[in-house]
């Protein structure tokens, strides 16, 4: 496969991305919380940040979030927002921009595993897929970690070099990936792991035994050095992680064993036929894990270890969390298919190969019309979409910066999107006691009760309440006290 095919396909996929993304953003607040976080960094109110989110997350009907996410991808957004503020646009451009790196690092990555055709498939397949390039529409850190974690899988079983800076780079990529969401912590207990396996089989060869030993000094030593630097700059709240775990319930995370083997179909689509396209491609992976357990050691353990975390943890953390092994997930696939290809009668190989190609360049073709058409649907609509930032939301967001205190808080369904919008404290109330914290109520009229108490039924609350502002979209009321 030519450089030149590798330059297009990811110009193409840049292109239609770059075509899909808003100017506004869906609701969720977790990317007001990022912005909040890169904001501070510039203004250098890091710890007056903790103070204020640790109000609106501990103070809400239930956690949210973590009081501060780490603090590599608001450092990321940072420059962006000096430059142009509060810009949905602007801010997702990072995001694009990563997912090409991505992509590139995918070609390296399966450079020497797979043949040329197959991983120009590879690379097409997510190229062009629809969920991930939607996705890009998203503030959030998902695809920049996409990124680190892919790097990090390719250094970690790279042989070519493997001298002490090669570790000291894999040192560097784990604690970028770890700087980014927490989680990047899983791929250096992946290496450890891996490099203890490598111990125990050789465990009669001294020298190898010296050789793993100073490699695993030298990647967690640089990892440690870099984490004792970002904690020395960056106020640290990880605690609030491990305050969200508490949560945990055996029940739940039996459920989400099932649910979660069900989101890896939305790779593919929502119809029925995509789930039985799923459904055949796990079997294959399967197949390929088994046959390339010894292989791609690696892949199998950080997947295991990455979808331990996901079950266990106490909230449903939805599609955007598979993606970091959604290339391992895909990669395996191919894998089985041709083992089982492999098993054919000679005569068949030929023919199998071509429906081989066929049937993923058919998928790829779908995934292409697709992600073109919603491209073509959003610059159709101007790129608008109802959301945090549109304007009957902004007219609410006026009406609390300029009629309101500063001290005033606000009960809001999404508080921080609140909190970044009009520099005010926030919380979420889904129970009628607690919305007497505040001194403003503000209630969405299309949620529903989707972290609120719906508008029908707020008089049911019996609270000394004033209407205040009203539109389409929301209602506002001034608690009387």
């Amino acid at each position: 496969m030519s450089k030149k095919s590798i330059f297009v396909i990811i110009s193409a996929s840049l292109i239609i991305g770059a075509a899909t993304l808003t100017r506004g953003h869906e609701w969720g607040d977790d990317f007001a919380s990022y912005i909040m976080q890169a904001k501070s960094i510039l203004n250098g109110t890091t710890l007056e940040f903790l103070e204020h989110n640790s109000f609106t997350i501990f103070e809400s009907s239930n956690q949210i979030g973590p009081v501060a996410y780490p603090w590599g991808y608001p450092l990321i957004l940072t420059p962006i927002y000096f430059l142009k503020g509060i810009n949905p646009l602007a801010l997702k451009l990072p995001g694009l921009f990563f997912y090409a790196g991505f992509l590139i690092c995918l070609y390296l990555l399966f450079k020497n595993r797979v043949t040329p055709t197959e991983n120009l498939l590879l690379i097409c397949l997510f190229a062009f897929n629809p969920l991930l390039i939607q996705f890009l529409d998203q503030i959030l850190s998902d695809v920049p970690f996409l990124f680190f974690s892919t790097v990090a899988l390719f250094l970690i079983t790279n042989d070519d070099k493997r001298n002490n800076i090669h570790f000291v780079l894999i040192g560097i990529i784990i604690f970028f990936a770890f700087f980014i969401r927490a989680t990047g912590l899983l791929l250096l207990a992946s290496f450890i792991i891996l490099e203890l396996f490598k111990i125990w089989s050789n465990r009669t060869n001294r020298s190898f035994i010296q050789q793993s030993t100073r490699n695993l000094f030298v990647v967690c030593g640089t990892f440690g050095l870099l984490w004792i630097l970002s904690i020395l700059i960056f106020p640290n709240d990880g605690e609030s992680y491990l305050v969200q775990y508490q949560a945990f319930n055996i029940r739940t995370a039996i459920g989400f064993i099932y649910s979660y083997f069900r989101v890896f179909s939305l790779f593919f689509g929502n119809s029925l036929i995509w789930q039985i396209i799923y459904y055949v491609v796990f079997v294959f992976f399967l197949i390929g894990v088994w046959v390339q357990r010894k292989k791609e050691t690696l892949f199998i353990i950080f997947f295991s270890l990455w979808m331990i975390l996901l079950i266990t943890w106490p909230a449903w953390q939805g599609p955007r969390f598979i993606f970091p092994v959604l290339p391992i997930f895909i990669y395996l696939a191919f894998q089985g298919i041709k083992f089982i290809l492999g098993k054919l009668p000679e005569k068949y190989i030929q023919t199998t190969q071509w429906a081989f190609y066929g049937f993923w360049s058919l998928i790829i073709g779908v995934f292409l019309f697709n992600s073109i058409a919603n491209a073509y649907m959003n610059l159709q609509n101007d790129r608008e979409i109802n959301g945090p930032f549109d304007s009957y939301s902004n007219e609410v967001y006026k009406y609390i910066k300029e009629e309101t205190p500063s001290n005033s808080i606000i009960i809001f369904f999404k508080p921080r999107a609140m909190s970044l919008m009009t520099d005010h404290d926030a919380i979420m109330s889904a129970e009628c006691d607690r919305i007497l914290k505040g001194d403003y109520l503000v209630l969405s009229r299309k949620v529903g009760k989707n972290q609120q108490i719906p508008p029908e039924e707020i008089d049911t609350c019996m609270l000394p309440l004033s209407e205040v502002l009203k539109n389409s979209r929301f209602i506002v009321y001034k608690i009387q006290k």
